[in-house]
């Protein structure tokens, strides 16, 4: 059975939250209602999140791994006891697994090794989020040791069995419980499960195959891309010890606000103030885009809050082939002091007016 946390794509260390999360995407990539749904990867998703969302089973999952646990029924497929039957009994088997371990799951099976994934925040701007960017980003992460080569050994010695485990990998404990005694297997402390050891340690990493060090990376920030947007960087993350598959880097990005412009969806949206005289007569207005200043033809009476739309000037869809509007709602600036001047032909414009309205 392939293993839970490989179905979500996430770490065996992910908060619940992050299992949810990872959970809703995949559900979402997957689901066969959905073109190009794949109906036994959402299966697969569903049974999987049945098991790591619960924390009493994903506890009795990272104990008893994939030997004991049924993905599809939720349960064990096989009886940890030898034998005891719980079938008819009021009690809880996944509290008893937690008295006979503690709740540590240490029971496992040697897996291939994971680094840690990292997760960073940077900024960009409105503008650079609308057209896309490069972005040199520092960080700092184990990478693998460069005068080892990741071995942890001290370049010219060899790698040997690991003298607690004998080179198994794990060992064997007696542990006392209510139905008498168990053998527990644990994952050997000292080589992590490899069962091999640097016979002489690395004098950098000090037998580790990976040091903590600045980390610098050029990543692609996509276009159209929002606010609070996560890009994942395979195999970008931590390496782990003496070598395995490194983690993902996680990079949110935070896009910083436009003076004059907000985001609407793949839509723009910006206010273009005017004079009641302009709104009245026309005009050429100019105002802010994507591109820069363009000039925005006002046609004669425009009323206030009304909205004209530039096509095409939004944000480009991530997905490609499209790209919002920017919307330009006018605003119209009447003045609370006039001149005498202005009042006298603001008059005459009334009089006009009302002499048109008595004569038709």
């Amino acid at each position: 059975m392939e293993d839970l946390y490989n179905i979500l794509d996430v770490p065996r260390t992910a908060s619940a939250d992050d299992i949810k999360r990872a959970y809703r995407k995949k559900a979402h990539q997957y689901h066969p209602d959905k073109k190009g749904g794949n109906e036994e990867k959402f299966k697969q998703v569903n049974a999987a999140y049945q098991v790591l969302g619960d924390a009493k089973k994903r506890s009795q999952y990272d104990q008893f791994g994939d030997a004991s646990f049924n993905q599809q029924g939720g349960g064990f497929s096989g009886d940890p006891f030898g034998g005891f039957s719980g079938a008819n009994m009021n009690f809880d088997l996944g509290d008893i697994f937690e008295q006979f371990f503690n709740g540590r799951g240490n029971t496992r099976t040697r897996r291939e090794k994971r680094g840690d994934d990292i997760a960073l925040d940077i900024s960009t701007s409105f503008i650079a989020a609308a057209k896309g960017e490069k972005q040199d980003i520092t960080f700092r992460g184990y990478a693998g040791c460069d005068m080892c080569s990741g071995s942890g050994a001290k370049p010219g010695t060899p790698i040997v069995n690991c003298a607690t485990c004998s080179g198994r990998g794990f060992v064997r404990h007696n542990r006392q419980t209510m139905f008498g005694v168990f053998a527990q297997q644990e994952v050997c402390a000292t080589c992590g499960g490899e069962g091999k050891t640097p016979k002489t340690p690395c004098d950098k990493c000090h037998g580790q195959g990976r040091i903590k060090a600045d980390r610098r990376l050029t990543i692609d920030i996509p276009a159209g891309i929002e606010d609070g947007q996560t890009i994942r960087i395979s195999g970008k993350g931590e390496v782990p010890p003496r070598g395995g598959q490194a983690g993902d880097l996680y990079v949110t990005v935070h896009v910083q606000p436009h003076a004059a412009l907000r985001r609407d969806g793949l839509h723009l949206r910006t206010v273009a103030e005017i004079s009641y005289v302009d709104a009245a007569l026309g005009a050429t207005v100019s105002v802010p885009s994507l591109e820069g200043q363009i000039d925005l033809p006002i046609p004669a009476g425009t009323q206030p809050g009304s909205e004209m739309v530039l096509r095409g000037k939004g944000f480009p869809s991530l997905r490609g082939g499209q790209r919002g509007d920017e919307i330009v709602t006018m605003k119209v600036s009447i003045p609370k002091k006039v001149s005498r001047q202005q009042r006298k032909l603001l008059e005459e414009l009334r009089q006009t007016k009302n002499k048109r309205s008595l004569f038709g």
